[in-house]
């Protein structure tokens, strides 16, 4: 009688790791998109070997590494293998060309809601007042007005010089007074 019992609970078990396992195969719907091309694998790897060569590219202009004639030549070099790539990867997965359209869309959308500007139905846009997270005075957000970086858009305290995310130099910095000025 005991071992009926244990044969019970073994099966019972084991149906329902069967039914587990066979669940996404008798569920309805669309299936989820894996990615096991090769092909997309590759040119995804290239693409991001190429745009970080090109970030490595400006950096090393920036130090002074490079002079400006070279800077430029390979500039344009590895941007037309990265503008090639992306050809080849639309040609590969064209939907993620159009999920890649839909997000930007999105993006900026969110970034004008935030700025304060925001598109009305007609196309035109409008001033919209942006949604506030803490109860902050008037003037206390002319004291510290918010800054975005213009390379990544990592948001900026007033006193920075530079982006804490990039390193990318902040555009209006504040000027600074030196100790010889004081008087």
């Amino acid at each position: 009688m005991v071992w009926t019992i244990e044969l019970l609970v073994a099966l019972l078990i084991s149906g329902l790791a069967i039914l587990a396992a066979a669940w996404p195969l008798l569920k309805k719907g669309p299936t989820p998109a894996w990615i096991e091309d090769d092909q997309l694998l590759e040119l995804l790897h290239r693409k991001e070997q190429v745009l970080l060569a090109i970030k490595d590219l400006e950096f090393d202009y920036r130090v002074g590494k490079l002079s400006e004639e070279d800077y430029r030549s390979y500039d344009q070099q590895l941007r037309r293998q990265a503008i090639a790539l992306l050809a080849q990867i639309e040609k590969v997965a064209p939907e993620s060309a159009q999920l890649d359209a839909s997000l930007e869309r999105e993006i900026l959308q969110r970034r004008k809601v935030r700025d304060g500007i925001g598109a009305a139905a007609d196309g035109s846009e409008e001033e919209i007042a942006p949604p506030s997270k803490t109860s902050t005075s008037a003037e206390d957000k002319q004291k510290r007005p918010h800054l975005y970086c213009t390379q990544c858009g990592h948001p900026l305290d007033p006193h920075h010089r530079f982006c804490a995310m990039c390193g990318a130099p902040v555009e209006s910095a504040p000027a600074v007074k030196s100790a010889v000025d004081v008087p």
